[in-house]
């Protein structure tokens, strides 16, 4: 069995097209279809099928490939193999929530890195359903999702069907961050139904759940009562909605529990938010089969030490 056929097939469930695949791998279309067509006989499996919206994976094809890149890590970590003297190259990609601990974390990550190191990380910030998609189809070495609880069983449905591990990170609830001079700055606790009746809502215009509602537009951290006319400002760079915070001093954010000396850095206050279905978790996924580099724990362990450190140190 040819492994070179493995990388084959794993070109091919990312870009889900062969034609794609075949000028990737700068090799013509004919012989790479040939090439899978001979590992589909010594499987004894089909590993792919052509729909509408390409070259997608079967159920058999499915574990196939979960096994195949296994094999393809474990031989590039062969080949990495250096004398004790020379240092090793890494590389890590993650897709991730936007969230301040996991920002600090990879900070201090990088902080800790050898002068000898040789070493790439990856880490793109975006939405859950993304980050899913990052890691069951663009090779995404792990990621981290985030969901209010009442969409559980939906992520751990489609956890499930993409053939995709987890692990639980880290159960909350959301805190409200302003700035200094919002007018409930001083209060001693907030209440998101009052809020949203005289403020803006800074919010992540990418965060939502595929077909869970009937609108099909992005679903909100937080329900709001239905007699209450909420305002919303969508953006997609966290350094632009942190921004936003201290220019439009009537607005807000939710988030994760933060060090109250991030907030301070960031010249914002965050204080704890009294709302319904007010609960989240982070999970860590990833592909099935798939066991983390001694690099990937390091980075996983500053994650937990960045999310304790948060949750300990936070809003009064």
């Amino acid at each position: 069995m040819n492994t070179l056929h493995f990388k084959y097939a794993v070109e091919i469930e990312k870009t889900r097209s062969i034609t794609q695949a075949a000028e990737n791998l700068f090799m013509a279309q004919p012989n790479l279809s040939k090439a899978i067509k001979e590992l589909e006989n010594t499987l004894g499996i089909t590993i792919f099928r052509r729909t509408s919206k390409g070259v997608i994976p079967t159920e058999q094809g499915l574990k196939f490939l979960s096994y195949a890149k296994q094999v393809l890590i474990q031989i590039d970590n062969m080949k990495a193999i250096h004398s004790p003297d020379k240092p090793q190259h890494q590389k890590i990609k993650i897709s991730v929530p936007r969230a301040g601990y996991i920002s600090k974390a990879l900070s201090d990550y990088i902080t800790g890195f050898n002068s000898l190191d040789n070493i790439e990380v990856y880490m793109r910030e975006t939405n859950s359903i993304q980050t899913i998609a990052d890691v069951r189809e663009q090779n995404y070495d792990f990621g981290i999702i985030r969901f209010n609880m009442k969409h559980e069983k939906y992520f751990n449905d489609y956890l499930r069907e993409k053939s995709l591990e987890s692990q639980i990170l880290w159960d909350f609830e959301m805190n409200v961050l302003f700035s200094p001079e919002h007018p409930l700055a001083q209060e001693d606790a907030v209440d998101y139904q009052e809020l949203i009746k005289t403020s803006i809502e800074v919010a992540q215009g990418d965060n939502f759940v595929p077909y869970y509602s009937q609108s099909g537009t992005v679903i909100g951290y937080l329900s709001s009562e239905d007699d209450i006319t909420s305002r919303k400002l969508y953006m997609f760079d966290r350094g632009s909605m942190l921004d936003a915070l201290k220019t439009v001093k009537n607005s807000f954010m939710l988030v994760s529990p933060m060090t109250n000396e991030d907030t301070a850095r960031y010249g914002l206050v965050q204080k704890k938010c009294a709302a319904k279905d007010n609960s989240f978790r982070d999970i860590i996924i990833y592909s099935s089969g798939h066991n983390l580099s001694e690099a990937e724990m390091k980075l996983v362990n500053r994650i937990c030490a960045a999310r304790n450190e948060s949750a300990f140190g936070g809003a009064i």
